[in-house]
């Protein structure tokens, strides 16, 4: 039976929301937070209104992706595909903007879909493929099967931007008798009945059909087509749940912030006061008397320490990722390795967008007749800022003029201790150095000076 994925539906539209912030909250009105038992719907919508959304959520991702790309990808391509640096997606997005989008995306949702294809009209001997993407919700159902031992995707149904007389239209890719990939196109009817529009495709390249389904589904466990719960639905959730809170807490006090008086006794209608404040003087009869109700107790207060408990329990689930601080009595690499496990979900986005990103561009250099062996793009897994300080860097160059370690090794850890470029290999550094008059075979450090 083909695997749906209908159950993550509300879960896809509930963190999409939450990352897009307060208003989009609202807009659902009772769908996240219902209406109190016997309210108005005007009073409903003021109750909504008083409520304030905690944006922990889009400050959480906003700070994974800006650590996961703290550090520019590295990007090697063949001359064949070196278009694609500056025009990868069927958006015409560079490939720099992709790989956010995915890292974003897999760490928000648990899911991205990457489909690689060429143009389909205007191609010619220069043109390279394209990338189009899926966000999850796109990604409506899909089947797999073994094929030569190994278990491979061998239908996948997506929803497009298309429409066909108003309708959507929707993607079905298939592995035809798991040898031969074929492409087509639908729409549903009022019925919900699937109608095929326009023909069968049945893509080749360089005259040969694909025995594979050039289309990846990434999430933090890998290249594999399994349902994976979305890393951030249950930030968002409490998220949600402590808007719910503000909702009532401000409601609370708005109904009893405000001392409302009181007149006790026998009042003939036209002794009535109708106003309040200084300067209103009120002639009641005799026996008749006046005051004050106001609220005591301590219900507003527990709706305050609720809150500030879920805030807490926001801070675990996501704020916290981010926090690469070290504790004042914490060794640095305790707190090195301390954070390394903290970003281990970052640290297994980073490491499969990836491996996807690079499959896809090595089945795009095979398609031009490039080699795949040119494709290379690195992300950085150093997710922990960790300059080399001076006296590393001298202990380095000491152990290179003991003929301890190699000018590249040396060079290599400059690298990863952010001294040198991450995307400059030994040998352009090396000609850059002589351009300008440097010589790399020279000591540095001890050297003595010129007579």
């Amino acid at each position: 039976m083909p695997i749906r994925t209908d159950r993550l539906q509300h879960q896809y539209r509930l963190i999409r929301d939450c990352l897009e912030g307060e208003d989009a909250i609202r807009d659902q009105g009772k769908l996240y937070v219902p209406s109190p038992d016997g309210m108005s719907a005007t009073n409903y919508r003021h109750y909504l209104d008083r409520g304030c959304w905690y944006g922990a959520p889009q400050a959480t991702l906003r700070a994974l992706t800006g650590i996961a790309l703290r550090k520019a990808p590295v990007i090697r391509l063949p001359a064949r595909l070196e278009p694609m640096r500056l025009n990868a997606t069927h958006e015409n997005a560079p490939l720099t903007i992709l790989i956010e989008e995915m890292v974003r995306e897999v760490t928000s949702m648990g899911r991205f879909g990457v489909l690689l294809d060429f143009p389909p009209a205007g191609n010619s001997v220069n043109t390279v493929p394209h990338i189009a993407t899926f966000r999850a919700e796109s990604i409506e159902s899909f089947d797999t099967a073994y094929v030569d031992g190994r278990r491979v995707l061998t239908k996948v149904h997506l929803a497009s931007d298309e429409k066909f007389d108003n309708s959507d239209v929707y993607y079905e890719l298939s592995l035809e008798g798991g040898a031969v990939y074929t492409f087509k196109r639908f729409i549903r009817d009022e019925h919900k009945n699937r109608v095929d529009v326009g023909e069968e495709v049945v893509p080749t390249v360089n005259g040969r059909t694909l025995n594979y389904i050039p289309f990846a589904m990434i999430s933090p466990e890998g290249r594999k087509p399994e349902h994976v719960t979305p890393p951030m639905l249950a930030l968002c959730r409490v998220a949600l749940s402590h808007f719910k809170n503000s909702c009532d807490r401000e409601h609370a006090i708005w109904l009893t912030s405000s001392p409302t008086p009181v007149v006790a006794g026998s009042i003939p209608a036209n002794k009535v006061p109708t106003t309040l404040g200084s300067g209103n003087l009120w002639l009641l009869p005799e026996g008749a008397t006046a005051f004050l109700l106001e609220f005591s107790g301590a219900g507003v207060a527990a709706q305050r320490e609720l809150m500030e408990e879920k805030v807490a329990t926001m801070a675990t689930l996501g704020a916290r990722l981010v926090n690469v601080s070290i504790n004042r009595n914490e060794a640095p690499e305790v707190a090195a390795s301390r954070t390394r496990s903290e970003l281990s979900l970052l640290h297994d986005v980073i490491v499969n967008c990836e491996e996807a990103v690079n499959w896809l561009l090595r089945i795009a250099a095979e398609w031009v007749g490039a080699s795949a062996d040119e494709v290379n793009v690195t992300l950085s897994k150093d997710l922990i800022e960790a300059t080399m300080d001076p006296r590393m860097i001298e202990a380095q160059m000491r152990a290179w003029q003991a003929g301890l370690l190699s000018r590249s090794t040396v060079y290599e850890n400059f690298q990863q201790g952010e001294i040198a470029r991450a995307d400059r290999t030994y040998e352009e550094e090396k000609e850059m150095i002589d351009d300008e008059g440097g010589d790399l075979s020279s000591p540095i450090i001890g050297a003595k000076p010129a007579a």
